[in-house]
């Protein structure tokens, strides 16, 4: 005998009524009221916490019971066959089975899905937004950590010149500007801003010693911008930040943490692949190695690792790492320059 409240769907008046079993049919019985039909005909909602559970009748009215052992117990006497949604929801193999699928869900999601999302995101930005974010990001990184050039003016001017005379790549279609400034406590680094402001740091000049060097980085960052990929990370590392801003329709927000996060972003390693490629083709297009490269970078990475051992040996923390998301140097030489 199961105690229920019992609507008889015209009215709101609640009648206090026990339910039980005569074979397959389902009785119910309160004052003044007496009802019964096939088990089989009535629906019986899925077990939700302590909620109350509604048993929905064939005469249009309905039953409410709190007590769901009770209620379990009469229904597994009569036979009754719940769905198999709520089978599934109360059997520890599927629950594991469901806790599993829910993490290589979100896992494909993070590592196929969000990117794809975040570089059709970022083809549609109009430049006005890019042209905010590139501006608002220098000067967060000005006043941070970046100090004006000490290269002489005529000496920027020389490399800017040097690079422009190299004929872009067919699909080259976004405007780029090259920016100096000095970071001794980054060391050797240039890196691509939204807008297409590229920095080079004179850390990074006077670790090369050939021009040509120098030209190779400007190739490779001129694919990040190209490939737009600082922007495509600001939308990947904000993917809930963006969704929030698309339902509340308010940009302001998120354009105010783009600078901290751009300061924080590292490209992926498939983007880094893909600036390599770029700045391969750039510089094969123009006649000059794509071995270039490799060796700029091996000197990067031969420098930040002296930074780093230096940084630990003084008790400093460590330095930023120019080289923490980038693929090995080795395997990018390989695929870059496979003869050298």
């Amino acid at each position: 005998m199961v105690a229920a409240r019992y609507f008889d769907g015209m009215s709101s008046t609640a009648h206090v009524v026990t339910l039980t079993l005569d074979g397959e049919w389902l009785q119910l019985r309160g004052e003044l009221l007496a009802h019964e039909w096939p088990l089989q005909n009535v629906k019986v909602s899925e077990r939700l916490g302590d909620t109350q559970r509604r048993i929905t009748l064939p005469d249009g009215g309905h039953c409410e019971v709190s007590d769901h052992a009770a209620l379990d117990a009469l229904l597994k006497q009569g036979g009754y066959r719940s769905g198999w949604l709520d089978g599934m929801q109360h059997s520890m193999r599927w629950a594991l089975i469901s806790a599993v699928l829910i993490v290589l869900v979100f896992a494909a999601a993070y590592r196929y899905l969000l990117p794809w999302g975040a570089e059709v995101v970022a083809q549609t930005i109009p430049p006005a937004m890019l042209q905010k974010m590139g501006a608002s990001s220098l000067q967060t990184l000005d006043r941070l950590m970046l100090e004006p050039s000490k290269l002489p003016l005529q000496r920027q001017q020389a490399l800017r010149d040097a690079y422009a005379k190299l004929a872009p790549l067919p699909d080259a279609q976004l405007p780029y500007h090259i920016e100096f400034r000095s970071a001794p406590q980054i060391g050797a680094n240039a890196f691509a801003l939204p807008d297409g402001n590229i920095v080079m740091l004179d850390e990074l000049v006077a670790l090369t010693g050939d021009d040509n060097e120098i030209l190779a980085v400007l190739a490779h960052e001129r694919g990040h911008v190209e490939q737009r990929h600082a922007l495509r990370m600001v939308l990947q590392s904000s993917a809930v930040g963006l969704a929030m801003t698309w339902y509340m329709g308010d940009v302001s927000s998120l354009l105010a943490t783009v600078p901290a996060m751009m300061v924080q972003a590292s490209y992926s390693r498939d983007m880094e692949r893909e600036a390599d490629d770029y700045a391969a083709r750039t510089l094969v297009r123009n006649g000059l190695s794509p071995c270039l490269l490799p060796d700029v970078l091996r000197k990067l990475e031969v420098a930040h690792a002296k930074r780093q051992a230096e940084a630990v040996s003084d008790k400093q923390g460590s330095v930023m790492d120019y080289l923490a998301s980038h693929p090995p140097t080795q395997e990018r030489s390989a695929q870059l320059c496979p003869a050298h």
